[in-house]
């Protein structure tokens, strides 16, 4: 009577080595790849709508109200914000429209329009964000930070967050 150990060798010598479908690594790089695609997608049917002036497909890639409650955070010191330090042209923008509207004066002045205009700020005319884009990168997994025109040029920051179904754009400030 023999009795012996029976081993299970790999055809490329590695003991005890189970075979991974392809399948179970393959779908979730495709998923992960399209995930961190998502907001380049998102920026690139920005840039179009802008270049096209399309207030459409505008309107459905910003929410205009939580842009207004990112800019009213940031005017309370004890509220959180998204926003990051802002720049005197900011501050100024905003001491005008309050001289101006008073109360309301971030309804009246945060819209599509003045949104499109502040985007487009670094870009020659008729252009996109293409030529004035100097980065945009994942803040975290639900964020995504744009960053138009160079430091030296007071540039536009935008944040775009995902909500429900896809990327919107969230905050805004200069």
């Amino acid at each position: 009577m023999r009795l012996g150990l029976r081993i299970n060798r790999h055809p490329l010598g590695i003991i005890g080595a189970r075979r991974i479908p392809v399948r179970r690594i393959l779908i979730p790089a495709l998923v992960l790849l399209a995930y961190l695609a998502w907001p380049y997608v998102t920026l690139w049917r920005l840039d179009r709508a802008l270049a096209r002036d399309d207030h459409d497909v505008l309107a459905t890639l910003v929410d205009l109200d939580a842009v207004r409650d990112e800019i009213r955070r940031k005017l309370n010191k004890e509220a959180a914000s998204a926003i990051g330090p802002v720049s005197n042209d900011f501050i100024g923008w905003l001491e005008q429209g309050i001289r101006r509207d008073g109360t309301a004066a971030i309804e009246q002045q945060v819209s599509l329009a003045w949104l499109r205009e502040r985007l487009l700020s670094h870009s020659p005319p008729g252009g996109g964000l293409a030529g004035a884009l100097s980065r945009a990168f994942f803040d975290d997994p639900v964020h995504f930070s744009l960053r138009i025109g160079a430091p030296s040029e007071s540039p536009v920051y935008v944040r775009l967050s995902l909500r429900g179904s896809g990327w919107r754009v969230t905050a805004l400030s200069f």
